[in-house]
């Protein structure tokens, strides 16, 4: 008969030491207890949220254009900080109501996009609307008490950083920001537990950077598809294609050789495998980060990971397949061998949830 685990079991068998195991059982105790927070609302009212949001703050800004207040770029960031402060400051209303989170999103949205404009107006270069944004963004994300307002300033913040890179001689700098993301998103996601104990008394801050820095890493990636966009291209994505490859390597060690504990010789096994899949699309680095969060997915299961990495890999498996760069050959292969190893991550991880069966009593 199968055995099954509490979570107590867990912790008095995991060699904890006093202080981390009074942390690790209060942090537990915590989260079931906030099991029906602002956390855990159902996802398509957060979407339903964030798209009125939007909407609401478009409506507002044409309305303002009409009335003929927005005549000069000192009223604009007069305005805009107005409804940037007040949206954040609305953020720490009544977290139950989507009324009040859906306003103050609006807001707060209908006011940094006051703030851009204005600055553009009267900023001498595109490089000063950046880094105003940078600091703009970096005051929500630290006061803002709402998930939504955090998530929207960890996605944008990296695209202000990216306007400074376009905008300076070292375009290719760009891979060295993505490759930070990357780096950035691994540490965050195996570490989950340790730092949403370190944050318990901040809970709005790790969900939303956590999802933030996946999405906003694979959105900047976007832009590795069509180098028509850029007004310089970049002719050196296999750097970016390493810091991903490196990354997940990293991710593997931790759940595979160190919780599954397979062998040393199978461990670079996989690893050789991965790499000589995965060789022809160096150039095309969206592949490989997609797959990274892909196998995030598998490994946290978490669903909205898996589902993020599914979708962003079936983008960039489109362009790649679709590029004049690869023989069709080579692209079938790719596609074989995509198939294969996501089949192997499943085989392996389901493996390693039979291992340890954890029961919620």
């Amino acid at each position: 008969m199968k055995s099954h685990k509490t979570i107590v079991n867990v912790l008095d068998e995991s060699s904890l030491t006093e202080n981390d195991y009074r942390l690790y059982s209060s942090f537990l105790e915590s989260q079931l207890s906030d099991f029906n927070s602002e956390t855990n609302a159902p996802w398509f009212i957060k979407v339903i949220a964030f798209f009125g949001a939007w909407f609401g703050s478009l409506l507002f800004l044409g309305f303002l254009a009409l009335i003929n207040i927005l005549n000069s770029g000192e009223s604009m960031i007069f305005l805009g900080g107005i409804f940037t402060s007040f949206g954040t400051a609305l953020s720490y209303s009544n977290k139950e109501n989507h009324l009040f989170e859906s306003l103050s999103l609006s807001l707060s949205i209908l006011g940094q996009i006051l703030l851009a404009a204005g600055i553009g107006t009267n900023a001498e270069d595109f490089k000063t609307v950046c880094y105003v944004g940078i600091i703009i963004e970096l005051l929500i994300y630290l006061f803002a008490q709402s998930y939504t307002h955090k998530f929207l300033s960890v996605i944008l913040i990296p695209f202000c950083m990216l306007g400074i890179i376009w905008n300076s001689p070292v375009f290719e700098a760009t891979n060295l920001l993505i490759g930070g993301l990357a780096v950035a998103t691994v540490l965050l996601w195996i570490y989950e537990l340790p730092l949403q104990i370190r944050f318990k008394n901040h809970p709005y801050f790790y969900i939303p950077t956590a999802y933030g820095t996946v999405l906003g890493l694979l959105l900047i990636l976007i832009l590795s598809i069509n180098n028509k966009f850029f007004e310089v291209n970049i002719y050196h994505w296999y750097i970016t294609t390493l810091f991903s490859f490196f990354s997940l390597i990293f991710l593997l060690y931790k759940s595979l050789y160190q919780d599954l504990r397979i062998s040393k010789r199978l461990f670079l096994l996989i690893i050789a495998g991965i790499a000589l899949i995965f060789s022809p699309t160096i150039q095309a680095p969206g592949i490989i980060t997609s797959v990274l969060v892909v196998t995030l997915g598998f490994s946290k299961s978490n669903r909205v990971l898996l589902t993020i990495g599914i979708v962003f890999l079936a983008t960039f498996l489109i362009s790649f397949y679709y590029s004049l760069q690869q023989t069709l050959l080579v692209k079938s292969l790719i596609l074989i061998s995509t198939g294969i190893l996501f089949l192997g991550i499943y085989i392996v991880f389901t493996i390693l949830k039979k291992r340890v069966s954890i029961s919620w009593k």
